[in-house]
């Protein structure tokens, strides 16, 4: 069974420490460093040491979503894309609306897929 971190790299993600401090809720200056481990980060504190975060949690995850969505090229790619994301945000924490959000924009680009593929058959020359 395939994740959606076959389909998104963590590791290729654009993290900044601004990035880490906003979704913790404390300066830039308590960030020592950070890690781009496999599956988390570990986030060097200097108030109370190491702490993990998902990749998941960050705003730059849902960017990437977002962007694997829009870059799906057939329906078939598509459909897949959305089961892996429908096993992700089952399996994992989603807030409801980044789900709902996810879901709109997936069925829009299924839409626009439909409408160009109608567009094709219609302006193809039938021999």
């Amino acid at each position: 069974m395939r994740h959606l971190s076959a389909v998104i790299n963590p590791r290729q993600l654009k993290i900044l420490a601004t990035d880490i401090a906003n979704y913790l809720g404390i300066p830039q200056s308590l960030i020592l460093r950070f890690e781009q481990w496999a599956n988390v980060l570990f986030v060097h504190r200097q108030d109370r040491g190491g702490q993990f975060i998902s990749y998941r949690q960050l705003a730059c995850w849902l960017e990437a979503c977002i962007a694997a969505i829009r870059t799906c090229q057939t329906h078939q790619a598509l459909q897949t894309l959305g089961q892996l994301l429908k096993t992700e945000t089952q399996r994992f924490n989603y807030p409801q609306d980044t789900i709902a959000y996810l879901r709109c924009l997936w069925q829009q680009h299924k839409a626009q897929l439909d409408l160009n593929l109608n567009l094709r058959s219609f302006y193809t020359p039938i021999l």
